[in-house]
């Protein structure tokens, strides 16, 4: 009896602790339940699936202190703390979901990366040679999307509100000084890479990246191909020249290298197609590139790319000032040449390395050399002499820049797709303009050599997969202004449903005075612009809408007569762009066609270089409105793509309204253009070839840009004669065919068109 007491004594207790009853239920954060997550004892069997209602239950013979752990696909494991005894134990799980890649919000207001299509507008190779009108320049494919104006009379790519200079374009992260090609006045030109070197060409109209400086306006983004997917060689034949090229891939498919050669000239393409501008030497290029690309280690790449272009262009046409006269024969002709040598070269290293850090490593050098002679011509091409005409009649030009970059970024990933990325960044810029005048001026020096120094960081913060930020501050030097700056930039996203977001940016941008203003004023400031986005983006399975509301505010622009002088240069001036745009791309509704609608409206005024008042500038059309369509039949190989612009006019100096209310009060006529192109893809005896027929302004629209008028009233009738800046011809035509040996993009145009 006394041992049978005492067997009791030992073991009731063990007896009573011998099953604990563990219940509770599983949500989310939003409070919705969680179905089929399961609950456990962590080094145990002992556990329970959620159900319908999220509820879990199940027993445990386990005693003393436990740890209960839920764990569920897509959400952050939860463990908790418990102590078995006995008792019946009650213990809630909430979830947090996890930030994934596939999920999460992205931020689309004010935020790309080069190389990820979710985070800004993206046109590849393949959209922009196939845009009707764009003749496979890049920039002439993103003037068809919102926020840009058709500025076709002049360099650059004009975005709300701001000039040419204001959009800047960045190859594998490094500046590039010269992205387009040499012009004449009055005349645009085409960007200078080929847009099947690039990945894919994003474009930023506002609230750029921290990583990126010295654009008031926009940014392009351009990253370079890696490794081709076999040797291949190229040739291609045009109504404006001819090129080849030649890719090596090696055994390994471990590294390649590239040579190409590219030849332009108009002469044959001018005689037959006549042009209201009288060349002497019509465009001539000769462009030579090469490549090297190879990868360092199973993450790491190293990439070359580089070019010398040489061009060469002369024209006349007639003087405006000298048509002032009633005497025809006194007509004479302003000569433009310029012969232009660019060389470009970039080097880029990015690699991975342990503990989720990445290096970015850019490097480039380029050389621009312009030789430009002006000069005031005879009908018998003698220089004119007339000093009540022209008191200088015969001028050179030379200018000449040096640019060195050097740019690292580190990228460091964290938990949850959080990210923080800094860097550094350092340009050498010198430049030299020679100008030789007739006596007794003789000739004038300029020459800065400028250090800009640059450091930055940002922050990607992921509270769940529905809100997301971005947060980043750039600092600049400038030791030709001798001044320093700090940009601050934030955005934000949130996740309205599985298809929609809604964005918001802002940030503050600064960028020099363009150079011609830096040599007569070495004491000028920066140029700065303040940018407020907001953005909605509804993107469904092959479609997506954009729509974006934006005001900028310019601060300290160039005025260049703020002293009532001449030649006063300051930073006096000031502006600001207010708007709305819209992108709508589909290639579902319609069958087999991919087209895509974009339309801005901007409310713009500036008080600027010589303007008189806060007025709107020349270069920007109130509304503009573009329609693009491309239809690819898969069967034939044959597509047919369409292009229409649509603008209102821009305003315009009328000289001869005196009164200051009248300052850029008259406007051109709206512009119009429709451009349409065919393509035909065959392959001829394992020769992939590709026909091409682009007609732009099939229909003869007459387009007008502007109006120049003459600087003297000659006939002395109290009127600045007048001439309307329009294209050199009514139509262009492009007539081309495309061959490759090694590489079919067939499929690529399949898949482009699926």
């Amino acid at each position: 009896m006394k041992y049978t007491f005492l067997l009791l004594t030992w073991f009731v207790p063990f007896m009573v602790l011998a099953d604990t009853k563990i219940s509770g239920v599983v949500k989310d954060q939003k409070g919705e339940t969680l179905i089929g997550v399961n609950v456990s004892l962590i080094g145990s069997y002992d556990g329970a699936t959620s159900n319908v209602n999220g509820e879990y239950q199940f027993e445990t013979s386990k005693t003393d202190s436990a740890v209960l752990k839920a764990s569920y696909t897509g959400y952050s494991t939860q463990e908790i703390k418990v102590k078995l005894t006995g008792k019946d134990l009650k213990v809630d799980f909430t979830l947090k979901e996890k930030v994934t890649d596939l999920k999460a919000v992205v931020i689309t207001a004010g935020a790309f990366e080069a190389s990820d299509e979710k985070k800004g507008t993206v046109l590849k190779a393949l959209d922009i040679v196939t845009t009707a009108g764009s003749n496979g320049d890049s920039y002439g494919a993103l003037k068809t999307l919102p926020g840009t104006q058709q500025t076709n009379d002049r360099e650059g790519l004009f975005v709300r509100g701001g000039t040419g200079a204001e959009t800047q374009t960045f190859i594998d992260g490094t500046w590039v000084r010269n992205a387009f090609s040499a012009s004449i006045p009055d005349l645009g030109a085409r960007g200078r890479f080929n847009p099947f070197i690039f990945k894919g060409t994003v474009f930023s109209s506002g609230g750029y990246s921290a990583l990126y400086g010295q654009a008031l306006s926009s940014a392009v983004i351009l990253e370079s191909i890696d490794l081709p997917e076999r040797s291949s060689a190229n040739f291609n034949l045009s109504s404006v020249g001819l090129g080849a090229s030649y890719q090596q891939l090696s055994k390994s498919k471990k590294s390649s290298w590239g040579i190409g050669y590219n030849y332009v000239n108009l002469t044959p393409y001018f005689a037959l197609i006549k042009q209201n501008i009288q060349y002497k030497t019509a465009p001539t290029v000769h462009q030579v590139d090469l490549n090297y690309r190879v990868k360092t280690s199973k993450s790491g790449m190293l990439k070359f790319y580089g070019y010398l272009n040489l061009t060469n262009i002369d024209i006349q046409r007639s003087n405006i000032t000298s048509l002032d006269y009633l005497d025809a024969n006194k007509e004479y002709q302003d000569r433009y040449a310029i012969k232009n040598q660019n060389i470009y070269g970039n080097l880029s290293y990015k690699n991975y390395f342990k503990n989720d850090w990445k290096l970015n490593l850019g490097a480039c050098v380029s050389y621009n050399h312009d030789d430009i002679a002006t000069q005031i011509l005879t009908q018998q091409n003698q220089l004119v002499t007339d000093s009540n005409f022209y008191s200088s009649s015969d001028v050179s030009i030379e200018n000449q820049n040096n640019v060195a970059t050097v740019k690292v970024v580190l990228d460091k990933g964290l938990p949850d797709l959080n990210a923080i990325r800094f860097g550094a960044e350092y340009i050498y810029n010198q430049d030299k303009t020679d100008l030789s005048l007739p006596v007794p001026i003789n000739a004038i020096n300029y020459q800065t050599d400028e250090h800009y120094k640059a450091l930055f960081a940002e922050g990607d913060i992921y509270l769940t997969n529905n809100l997301a930020g971005k947060i980043g501050v750039r600092a600049e030097h400038s030791s030709v202004l001798n001044a320093f700056n700090l940009a601050p930039r934030a955005s934000m996203a949130y996740k309205v449903n599985k298809a929609g977001q809604l964005s918001v940016a802002y940030g503050i941008f600064y960028q020099k005075p363009e150079q011609q203003y830096i040599f007569k004023n070495s004491q000028l400031g920066y140029m700065r612009a303040d940018h407020y986005i907001v953005n909605y983006q509804f993107q469904p399975k092959d479609r997506i809408l954009r729509a974006e509301l934006y005001y900028k505010k310019y601060h300290d622009l160039i005025k260049t007569n703020s002293y009532g002088y001449t030649n006063a240069i300051s930073n006096l001036g000031k502006g600001y762009a207010q708007g709305f745009e819209v992108f709508y791309r589909d290639k579902k509704t319609l069958k087999g066609i991919d087209f895509w609608i974009s339309y801005s409206f901007i409310d713009t005024k500036r008080e600027f270089l010589n303007y008189q008042k806060q007025v709107q500038p020349d270069f920007v059309a109130t509304h503009t409105a573009n329609f693009v369509f491309k239809k690819f039949w898969i069967k034939k190989m044959f597509g047919i793509n369409g292009t229409y612009t649509f603008a209102t006019g821009r305003p315009y100096y009328n000289p001869n309204l005196q009164e200051a209310e009248n300052f850029m009060s008259e406007k051109t006529q709206p512009y119009h253009n429709f451009s349409i192109s065919a393509n035909y893809l065959r392959t001829i005896k394992k020769v992939f070839s590709v026909w091409v027929l682009s007609v732009n302004n099939p229909f003869g629209f007459k387009q007008v840009y502007g109006y120049n008028y003459a600087f003297r009233d000659l006939n002395q009738n109290n009127n600045y004669f007048s001439k309307p800046i329009t294209p050199p011809a009514k139509q262009f035509i492009f007539l081309g065919v495309f061959l490759s040996w090694g590489i079919d993009r067939s499929q690529e145009a399949i898949d482009n068109n699926l």
